[in-house]
């Protein structure tokens, strides 16, 4: 069986890169797209609620937050 590279205990040291491209779409709306290690993306979008003068058109930044911090 093959152990996949992140659970190989013979590794010492793993460096891991993120790099993240935000866009504002309007004031509070914005669009990321984040890469891992110049591979693979991810795009997100966050808003803010009526409240704080926002669309609610998406997960606040503190939800992703929030969530982050379950995992």
């Amino acid at each position: 069986m093959t152990i996949p590279e992140g659970l190989d205990p013979s590794v010492q040291k793993r460096e891991i890169v993120f790099e993240a491209d935000v866009r504002g779409v309007t004031p509070f709306l914005k669009l990321a797209t984040v890469t891992r290690n110049g591979g693979g993306h991810m795009t997100f979008a966050c808003d803010e609620g009526p409240s704080l003068g926002g669309l609610d058109s998406a997960p606040t930044p503190l939800m992703y937050f929030s969530a982050a911090l379950a995992f």
